[in-house]
């Protein structure tokens, strides 16, 4: 933990004459990491710790959020690479050293429709008789070796949606939620934990989000690479599909939040609170990330550009009340220095740049 980020603005005073730079510190709870920090120290900070509680038994998600362009889907990528080889370490060995597979899904999310992205199909959701959401049509792979899961990572990766924009060229219109199921870790006594019946020979298993598709005892690690977030401007002079697009996109983010408020309410005053998951199909596919035992992490991401700034802010702010805890913004206001001035204005000191 620890660090703080400072977003410096340019701005206009009311007489769209002078201008002024407004400067806001933000200290989130989890810590903050510069534009130069290293991917081991993104997943030290950020992942590592879901890795362990999935590796225990237990449920872990790791969310990306931020502005189109500002370094989500390599930021997952990188914890992804990192995270590989412990998770193949557990499908090598398994319990007392039994063999056990690790089962990864990985589907993208665009509105209401759902594609699978490693065999390329729509699915379909369909409401599981044990509960939760089965998604015909998906594939589970089962998965041995790190090299394996780097492979299907690319694979999911190149096949997602992508168009250009006028903020990226290769902008995300997806959500991409990869799943890994891992098996279960050694009982205390040593012994095989309990993992359920098998499935029939030949049979093939279904995705399912909810409900208790996994085995019994095995732990969930979910990554989430979430769209980039649009404001009106950003979409301007989009065409008409785009516009749409932004609008799915906004939508489920929105949806997105609310759970992830709720979430953190939850857990910081001990009372149950209301989960709106059902409101879009990305937060029902999330609906186990939210329980009770589950333990999730929001992982911001900005743009350090200064055209970029307020979209930066916005995520950082966004970011700080999902999340909760950390410090107050504080902001302060430097004077910019008019051509011809001599000296700053009363109580006040010039700031050294230009707009």
């Amino acid at each position: 933990g620890g660090g703080r980020v400072v977003a410096h603005a340019c701005l206009m005073k009311p007489d769209l004459v002078r201008m002024h730079l407004r400067h806001t510190a933000i200290s989130p709870s989890g810590g903050a990491l510069g534009e130069g920090a290293a991917g081991e120290e993104v997943y030290r900070l950020a992942a590592h710790p879901l890795v362990e509680h999935a590796l225990s038994g237990g449920q872990a998600t790791l969310l990306t959020y931020g502005q189109t362009g500002s370094g989500k889907t390599y930021t997952i990528e990188q914890v992804f690479s990192l995270a590989s080889p412990l998770l193949a370490a557990r499908a090598r060995h398994g319990a007392r050293g039994s063999a056990a597979p690790l089962r990864v899904s990985a589907v993208e999310v665009l509105g209401r429709r759902c594609v699978d992205l490693l065999s390329g199909s729509p699915c379909q959701p369909l409401a599981a008789a044990e509960g939760g959401i089965e998604l015909k049509g998906a594939t589970l792979r089962q998965v041995w070796s790190g090299a394996q899961l780097e492979e299907l990572l690319a694979a999911a990766s190149a096949a997602r949606a992508t168009q250009a924009t006028g903020a990226n060229a290769t902008s995300s219109r997806s959500h991409m939620v990869l799943s890994i199921d891992v098996p279960p870790p050694p009982a205390a006594d040593g012994s095989s934990p309990p993992r359920g019946p098998p499935p029939p020979p030949g049979a093939t298993e279904a995705v399912r989000f909810g409900g208790g598709g996994r085995p019994l005892a095995a732990g969930r690690l979910t990554l989430v690479d979430c769209a980039g977030s649009e404001w009106a401007a950003d979409s301007a002079a989009h065409c008409r599909e785009r516009q749409r697009e932004g609008a799915e996109i906004n939508t489920s983010l929105h949806a997105l939040k609310n759970c992830v408020r709720a979430f953190a309410e939850r857990a910081r005053s001990g009372r149950a609170a209301r989960m709106p998951f059902r409101d879009a199909l990305l937060t029902r596919l999330l609906a186990d990330s939210f329980g009770d035992s589950c333990q999730l992490a929001v992982l911001g991401c900005v743009s350090p550009a200064s055209a970029a700034t307020e979209h930066s802010l916005s995520t950082l702010r966004t970011v700080m009340e999902l999340a909760g805890g950390g410090e107050e913004a504080q902001s302060w206001t430097s004077h910019v220095r008019r051509v011809g001035e001599a000296r700053p204005p009363p109580g006040g000191a010039w700031f050294g740049c230009s707009c």
